[in-house]
């Protein structure tokens, strides 16, 4: 990822990697493993504060090394990487487990016949270039074992039919992208982590019902989202954290009454304009931490 990145964001990447151990483990347990992970790190001095309370950075040298050995030992491809030598080797991509990747224009160069990653694992590339971020069809029919996926996109972006064949994805992210319809990302039955912030999506369709293992729902500060249609919510009982802030969405009674049911839910974050509109008893539930500001919108803070 790129250095100076908040906690919160390594989090969405890692939760589905098997790196904090524990396959029963709540977001809540798994967040707090990590945070104890990133200070022993910065107390290592390996780590060390960043611009933000929750943010962190890596120093350039550490940074380099760390780089150099996940590409000899783990196979890790990066932006370092010789593009003619070392990303067209098709023996040395067929090993390949990570692509993490700040300049998308290389990926433009490789696909779709060169990009053959049967072991990838983790797949991160941001285009922010002018250029549109066109990907084919059949793109993901050659990375069966993805568990992360995270397409970022300043202009725009349309998630191809192939998506649904990753039947192993657990964390989607789709950040910072140009991206309207989300219906296919129904299809993705294991997603554990979803996040759209700040994207151009203007509604959660019925389809997103069908993620019953999700867990962490992130749609913050979507200024185009108005809709989340009624029995969606409900229809995702694994759902621990949502965070709906900055979204000028307009609530109707009967899904706040979803929020209320939920048995598994400790965060949440969101806004509405009448608290009259909030069901009875809606704070008797325990909650871990929420955030819900209430006025007209958009709030300010």
């Amino acid at each position: 990822m790129e250095n100076d990145t908040s906690i919160s964001d390594l989090f969405k990447h890692v939760v589905s990697l098997d790196i904090l151990e524990g396959v029963n483990l709540t977001i809540e347990e798994a967040q707090d493993r990590l945070y104890a992970l990133v200070c022993e790190l910065k107390d290592s001095c390996l780590l060390f504060e960043g611009f933000k309370s929750e943010q962190f950075v890596m120093h350039n040298i550490i940074r380099t090394v760390a780089l150099t050995i996940a590409y000899t030992d783990h196979h890790v491809f990066t932006g370092i990487n010789d593009i003619e030598m070392e990303w067209k080797n098709k023996v040395k991509l067929k090993k390949c487990t990570k692509i993490s990747l700040s300049d998308g224009s290389i990926i433009s160069q490789l696909w779709p016949e060169d990009l053959d990653c049967p072991d990838l694992e983790f797949f991160y590339v941001i285009n922010s270039s002018v250029s549109l971020f066109e990907i084919p069809e059949d793109f993901f029919m050659v990375m069966p074992k993805i568990k992360v996926l995270n397409l970022r996109s300043k202009r725009g972006l349309t998630l191809p039919p192939s998506l649904d064949l990753l039947t192993n994805l657990q964390t989607l992210c789709l950040d910072d992208s140009k991206i309207e319809d989300v219906v296919i990302i129904g299809k993705l039955r294991k997603l554990k982590v979803l996040s759209l912030q700040r994207s151009d999506v203007k509604e959660l369709p019925g389809e997103i019902c069908q993620l019953t293992q999700l867990r962490l729902l992130d749609v913050r500060n979507c200024w185009r989202l108005k809709v989340i249609a009624p029995n969606v919510i409900s229809k995702l009982p694994q759902l621990e954290e949502l965070y709906v802030k900055g979204c000028p969405i307009q609530w109707k009674d009967e899904v706040l009454e979803e929020l209320k049911g939920f048995s598994q839910l400790t965060r949440l974050e969101l806004d509405i304009n009448d608290n009259n509109m909030l069901p009875k008893g809606f704070f008797c539930k325990e909650l871990g931490r929420y955030d819900i500001s209430i006025g007209d919108w958009p709030p300010q803070y």
